[in-house]
C-alpha cells in the first residue's frame, strides 16, 4: 500500500504520455498545432490552467492533439521555435504579451490563429482549441471563428 502513490503517477505519467505542458527552448516541427503558453511563477490563473489542462476532461482530450510549451516571463532565454531562432523579450514584443497566463495558438505550420490574454474557463479554451486544430486540419477557415463560437454555445 505504501506504493500506491508511486504506481498511480507512473500510470498516469503513462497513459497521458507524460507532462501535458512542456518547458523547452527548441520547438520543433511535430505535425500538431501549437500552444505557446506565457506564464510566470507567481500567477495563481497560470498554475490553475496549467492543472486544468491535465484534468478538465474536455480540455485535456482536445490539448493532447497540440503541443504545449510554456514560455515563462520570468526568465530571459534564447528559443527556436520551428526553426526560427528568436528571444523570450522578442516573442512577448510579437504577440504584445502583457498578462499571464498568456495563449498564443498557432498552426503545425506557426501561423498564428488565436492570442488569449488572461485566464478562460477550460470549456471556452477547449472550443478555442478545437476550431484552432480545425483551421489547421482545414476544416474551418479563419474568418469562420465566430459563427464557430456561436455554435459551440461561447458567444
Amino acid at each position: 500500500m505504501k506504493n500506491l502513490p508511486i504506481l498511480l503517477l507512473f500510470w498516469t505519467v503513462w497513459l497521458w504520455g507524460g507532462p501535458m505542458v512542456k518547458s523547452s527552448q527548441e520547438i520543433p516541427y511535430s505535425g500538431k498545432p501549437l500552444m505557446l503558453l506565457f506564464d510566470s511563477q507567481t500567477c495563481p490563473y497560470c498554475k490553475k490552467m496549467k492543472k486544468e489542462l491535465r484534468e478538465d476532461p474536455r480540455l485535456h482530450k482536445v490539448a493532447t492533439g497540440f503541443d504545449i510549451y510554456r514560455i515563462p516571463r520570468d526568465d530571459q532565454k534564447s528559443y527556436t521555435i520551428l526553426g526560427n531562432p528568436t528571444t523570450t523579450q522578442n516573442l512577448q514584443m510579437l504577440y504584445k504579451v502583457k498578462v499571464t497566463p498568456y495563449v498564443v495558438l498557432l498552426t503545425s505550420k506557426g501561423v498564428k490563429i488565436w492570442q488569449i490574454p488572461g485566464y478562460v474557463k477550460p470549456e471556452v479554451l477547449a472550443a478555442i482549441m478545437e476550431f484552432v486544430k480545425g483551421v489547421d486540419e482545414g476544416k474551418y477557415r479563419k474568418s469562420q471563428w465566430r459563427e464557430y463560437l456561436r455554435k459551440a454555445g461561447v458567444i
